[in-house]
Order: C-alpha cells, then sequence, then structure tokens
C-alpha cells in the first residue's frame, strides 16, 4: 500500500512528521493530492496548549485550510469533478447529516449530529496536513487554474468572512469598521467591502497599517490617532453602522462599542483565550438599539461565494502569506505561525 507523509501534533509545541498508508475512499468521496495547507490559529493554538477549553486530545493531526488537486474519483461523485482539477476544501464542519432542523434550514455548520473527526490508523484530526486526504465530493470546491495552492487554501478562512458578513447584513454604503488588521481581519475588510460596505481598518502594528492601506483601506492606528475622532470624520459624527471584531480583546470591545452608530451592530468574528469580557451597561444596548452578533464556522454557500471571491481576485491573500515551510520542517512552521506579526504560515507538502 502506497505510503504518506502526515503531520501530528503529538504534544504541546511538539510535532512530528509520521509515515501512513494513503487512505481509501468510497463511492462519494474523492482523493486529493494536498499541495499546501496553511496554519490556522486553531491550529497553532492547539500546538500551544492554548485551546484546552475545546477537548482536543493530543495526539491529533491538524490542518483545514487545504488545497490540491483531485487524482482519483469515486464511483458515484458527480461528472463535474475530474481528475486533475485544482480544488479546495469546505471544512469538516460544514459538513451536516442533512435531517436536522439547522442542516434542512442550509446551516450545516450548526448540526445536531455532527460526524466525529476523521480518524486513520488511530489518530483523529481534521488530516489537511498530510500529502493526500479523501473528502466527501459535497467538500470539493473548484477553484482556478492560475490560483497558487497557498492563496486557495485561503478558502476556508474567506467563506467564515462571507458567513460573518451575512450575519452582519452589510449593504452598499453603509460605515463599516475592522478592528483587527490580521489575516482575518483584512480578509473581513475585503469581503465587507465586496458586500458594498464603506470600510475602514483599525490596528495598532505599523506593518499591518501600512499593508492595510495598500490593500485600499482607509486605515487608523489608534496609539497614533484619536480613534473616535476618525470615525466621526468618517461618518459625519454618526458613527460607524458595523463593527467587526477581528481580534478577540476586551479593549477591542470597548473600541467596537463606543464607534457604533444607533442601531448599530458588532459582530464577534474572533475568539479569544481567555475569553474577553463585556463591560457595558445593558440600557445602552437598549437605548441605542444596538446588535451584539456571534459568528462561528461556514456553511456550503458560503464556500461558494468564497471559492468565487478567491478565483475572480475579489479578494486578495497575496501579501497575507508569510512564509510557505516543507512538510519535513513543520515544528519550524507551527513555530512561525505562532510568532506575533506574522500572517499565515503555509506547509507545502511536496
Amino acid at each position: 500500500m502506497e505510503k504518506m507523509k502526515v503531520v501530528v501534533i503529538e504534544d504541546i509545541k511538539k510535532t512530528v512528521v509520521r509515515e501512513m498508508n494513503i487512505p481509501k475512499l468510497n463511492p462519494n468521496q474523492v482523493l486529493v493530492k494536498i499541495h499546501q495547507c496553511n496554519i490556522c490559529t486553531t491550529d497553532w493554538q492547539t500546538w500551544a496548549g492554548l485551546r484546552k477549553s475545546q477537548g482536543r486530545q493530543l495526539p491529533w493531526v491538524p490542518g483545514h485550510e487545504i488545497s490540491g488537486e483531485i487524482v482519483e474519483i469515486g464511483s458515484n461523485v458527480s461528472s463535474k469533478l475530474k481528475i486533475g482539477m485544482k480544488v479546495g476544501i469546505g471544512s469538516h464542519g460544514s459538513r451536516g447529516c442533512g435531517e436536522c432542523v439547522y442542516c434542512r434550514r442550509g446551516f450545516f455548520s450548526k448540526c445536531l449530529n455532527k460526524p466525529g473527526e476523521f480518524v486513520h490508523e488511530g489518530f483523529k484530526g481534521y488530516f489537511g496536513m498530510a500529502q493526500y486526504g479523501v473528502f466527501d465530493s459535497n467538500r470539493i470546491y473548484i477553484l482556478d487554474e492560475n490560483l497558487p495552492y497557498e492563496e486557495g487554501a485561503y478558502l476556508e478562512p474567506v467563506s467564515t468572512s462571507v458567513h460573518g458578513i451575512k450575519r452582519l447584513r452589510v449593504c452598499p454604503g453603509e460605515n463599516v469598521l475592522v478592528i483587527g488588521a490580521g489575516n482575518l481581519g483584512l480578509v473581513n475588510a475585503q469581503v465587507a467591502k465586496v458586500f458594498g460596505g464603506n470600510v475602514a481598518v483599525s490596528e495598532i502594528d505599523e506593518k499591518r497599517c501600512q499593508i492595510s492601506k495598500d490593500l485600499g483601506f482607509i486605515t487608523i492606528n489608534p496609539l497614533k490617532d484619536d480613534l473616535l475622532k476618525s470615525v466621526n470624520e468618517i461618518t459625519d459624527k454618526r458613527g460607524m453602522d458595523a463593527v467587526i471584531l477581528a481580534t478577540g480583546s476586551s479593549d477591542a470591545l470597548q473600541q467596537g462599542f463606543k464607534s457604533l452608530a444607533t442601531m448599530g451592530r458588532l459582530l464577534l468574528f474572533a475568539g479569544g483565550y481567555p475569553s474577553p469580557v463585556i463591560n457595558i451597561e445593558t440600557n445602552l444596548i437598549h437605548y441605542k438599539e444596538y446588535e451584539l452578533i456571534g459568528t462561528y464556522n461556514a456553511d456550503p454557500s458560503d464556500f461558494q461565494i468564497a471559492a468565487f471571491l478567491l478565483n475572480n481576485k475579489m479578494v486578495n491573500v497575496k501579501n497575507l502569506i508569510s512564509y510557505k515551510i516543507p512538510i519535513d520542517d513543520a515544528q519550524t512552521a507551527f513555530e512561525l505561525a505562532s510568532t506575533p506579526g506574522n500572517y499565515r504560515v503555509s506547509i507545502s507538502m511536496w
């Protein structure tokens, strides 16, 4: 049986590359030769021991920001998919039973009967950091042949941004503030712009401010500029219609609330470990008619839109790849991914 390399988080801050058999596919699956897998915040924070509250047990196989090419197709798979196609993979959480109330409403990511993680040769995980992966055909999204694999691996994070912007109900002409110009902050800013928002970004790191400016966004550094004064100038003293918290901190929450217009909406996009605390008078929410909106994961419709945005260069992630690291140097890749200031670190499987 043919073998493949697989990255395994064996212990806190310890990764190893193991050799495993290439998994067999069933009639409804495709076998993908994975070219790139980007290290998500979830991945490196699990590696660093910061997500113990999620109950994930080590050893564990990470990786869900995946792109590659189809090399084998199950007998029941749609003829639309062809061997050699460049594809991205919908996340594990985008699957659903198809029968519960959330799946029937189209929210597969909220399925009440979610299948467990993939198990292969005794190891659990998402298995994106492997040279080959078998995936249900309904998790496959076709990517443009000219899109680099490391950019195609952004399918999942872009889809989560699409999911959040849809929940935030951004409309053309609305003023939107994104707090945090990290990886997902700048993806959120671009998606909000696609949906018609007049987008500004707040960020305290000057290098990230420059990348935000290069992407064409009004960019505010609250360490140098008065954030609320800038918000008033942008909105004619009315405040932001929508605020996206793309960083998980209590200070960002307070800034977000202070920036909102009457009837404004605040999206809590980023999680925080430890969890940020909201400190606000509930009467302010009552009288100002504020909305607090949570968002997590993405559904098939979000992935479809994300693929369209990436394929048509409507979301540009080229400058959000900090490093490409060979699979054999996975330990170094995780160390870089956990280093403050870096954007995505992409692991090359070949």
